[in-house]
């Protein structure tokens, strides 16, 4: 009984080896791949009232479309964003970097887009 149901489990296992399915068709060898320059090239839709330090001068977004700063910004949170890239709630002030970014909720960002941790200015 137990050379049968040895044999039995061999065959199984020598079955299983040998199944001839097709192969996937998402392999990714075959799939094309995404240019990456082209995307870097062509932003996300931007909100409007992102801003962001660029060439030492604050920039906003208005109607789809970046725009100088020229005047003082409260974001809905209470910070203020001034034309020279300075941020500020209460008596806590910090001046952004280039590359950061800061939108109209008050959110800072790194140059990366990541979320920056504020904790300390709520």
């Amino acid at each position: 009984m137990k050379k049968l149901l040895f044999i039995a489990a061999i065959a199984g296992l020598a079955l299983a080896c040998n199944n001839e399915s097709k192969p996937s068709t998402t392999d990714s060898t075959t799939m094309p791949a995404k240019d990456s320059s082209t995307a870097a090239m062509q932003p996300a839709a931007l909100k409007d009232g992102l801003m962001t330090m660029k060439d030492g001068k604050m920039m906003i977004v208005k109607s789809g479309a970046w725009a100088a700063m020229d005047s003082t910004i409260t974001c809905t949170n209470g910070r203020k964003v001034a034309a020279d890239g300075t941020v500020s709630k209460g008596d806590k002030k910090r001046k952004m970097e280039d590359g950061m970014m800061i939108d109209k909720d008050g959110q800072l960002m790194d140059k990366n887009g990541k979320p920056m941790d504020t904790s300390g200015w709520d």
